[in-house]
């Protein structure tokens, strides 16, 4: 099991967030984290990356105990993810923006970015390369010298996952990567989506509430509810489940 997330909670003020949640996600799995607004997602997401400690519960990536590790450690694991609003340099390129999501790739010393050898530069060609082949990866090459700031929406989100590919997470967690997408944009990114696993990328865990795309591309879906998880399988049987019905649409439904 590449990740097991194990009975977490996780309370602020005594007001329970999340109560006694488990899943786990597979190497080859895009795994689909859903539910109303509120629900807990993404202080699901929090937990497993590090962002906050749970109040109780752990956290294991490939078997080993993982829990309350900060971010750039969990990154460096190999564990990264995007956050809801779109973080980019809009006065960079988009190769520049993804270029600089190669900094944990990078081992120049502050020294020898001023004096430069033969290894930082065959470094610097190497990322070069890198940078390029994701940004072609994730649809973008004919926007690569364009600037951030005049990217559409959709455009703006396959940015976000690019420069989230340049740390080189083998899990790759993405918090609502379709929100403000138009139909065409949405099906482009669930595209993009499904290419990743045949890279680097060994797994893929998202929130997401475009339920078109998640039903598309996701191998299992975890549903949760007022911070608890309400059900779990794959997309045809989440679909039919009478308390998910219930908890998107209400009971007269």
């Amino acid at each position: 099991m590449m990740l097991d997330v194990v009975a977490i909670s996780k309370n602020f003020d005594g007001v329970a967030a999340v109560s006694d949640v488990s899943f786990a996600v597979q190497s080859g799995e895009i795994v689909a984290l859903i539910g109303p607004n509120g629900a807990g997602k993404t202080t699901c997401f929090n937990i497993v990356t590090g962002y906050i400690k749970p109040s109780a519960g752990r956290v294991f990536l490939d078997g080993t105990e993982v829990t309350g590790r900060p971010p750039h450690v969990m990154a460096r694991l190999g564990v990264v993810r995007t956050f809801q609003k779109t973080s980019i340099f809009k006065n960079l390129s988009v190769f520049e923006n993804v270029l600089v999501g190669h900094h944990l790739q990078g081992t120049t010393s502050i020294w020898r970015t001023f004096l430069p050898g033969k290894t930082e530069r065959e470094s610097e060609r190497q990322l070069g390369e890198s940078a390029h082949a994701i940004v072609e990866l994730v649809g973008l090459g004919h926007r690569m010298d364009t600037d951030a700031a005049s990217l559409s929406c959709g455009e703006l989100r396959l940015l976000e996952v690019a420069i989230a590919l340049g740390a080189k997470p083998r899990l790759l967690l993405l918090d609502e990567p379709a929100a403000g997408l138009n139909t065409q944009e949405a099906v482009q990114l669930a595209g993009v989506l499904r290419r990743l696993l045949g890279t680097n990328i060994q797994a893929l865990l998202m929130v997401e509430h475009n339920m078109s795309m998640v039903m598309s591309v996701s191998h299992r879906i975890v549903v949760m509810n007022c911070g608890k998880k309400l059900a779990e399988g794959p997309p045809e049987q989440i679909r039919a489940h009478p308390q998910v019905i219930e908890a998107y649409l209400g009971k007269a439904a």
